[in-house]
């Protein structure tokens, strides 16, 4: 029997609406069958925007929202590189052409060993932590699952584990918040 989880971003919180449910991968779902995700409508984006929610949280938004944003796309931002985005596509195990970019990520380097951080590092933490399956990130970094955007809360946004050391890297990284950004997904 599958089980449900509805994660709401704040008890109580009536500005999300519009629920849309998903099945999970077996690899992401570790048992717990299909998950209700949220959407937001583009107004809601921005009144969260205006009054942040206590956590970071991911949300489906509808197709333009992410062009009608301006994200938290700070100066400390670049594209990765061909190299970096063949290493994301072998870790997700898909073509890097399908990947929808440009692809770009903080400028920063693990404190540990002095690895430049790229959104490898970021996939592989989400997915170690169990936040994600790679079938959930493949899919959202190809399009086929339509815009994402991640709301920075209170919280200062998601950890980061370094994919060559496994040190966690501290937040706010580089004086921004903004960590990792494809033309499908974005910080907010």
């Amino acid at each position: 029997m599958a089980n449900w989880l509805a994660e709401w971003s704040e008890p109580g919180d009536q500005r999300a609406r519009g629920l849309v449910c998903r099945a999970e991968s077996a690899e992401a779902s570790r048992g717990r069958g299909l998950e209700v995700q949220l959407q937001l409508t583009f107004d809601e984006v921005l009144g969260y925007l205006k009054d942040r929610p206590d956590e970071t949280r991911t949300y489906q938004v509808p197709k333009g929202s992410i062009s009608r944003l301006a994200c938290d796309e700070a100066a400390g931002m670049r594209e990765m590189d061909e190299a970096e985005t063949l290493e994301l596509a072998d870790y997700l195990d898909v073509s890097a052409k399908d990947l929808r970019g440009p692809l770009k990520v903080v400028d920063v380097r693990c404190p540990s060993c002095t690895h430049r951080l790229s959104f490898l590092d970021f996939a592989k933490t989400a997915v170690e932590s169990g936040a994600h399956g790679k079938e959930d990130l493949r899919q959202v970094l190809t399009g086929k699952s339509g815009e994402w955007i991640t709301i920075r809360g209170r919280d200062g946004g998601r950890p980061v584990s370094c994919a060559q050391c496994g040190s966690d890297v501290p937040r706010p990284m580089a004086g921004c918040y903004s960590e990792y950004s494809s033309s499908d997904y974005a910080y907010a």
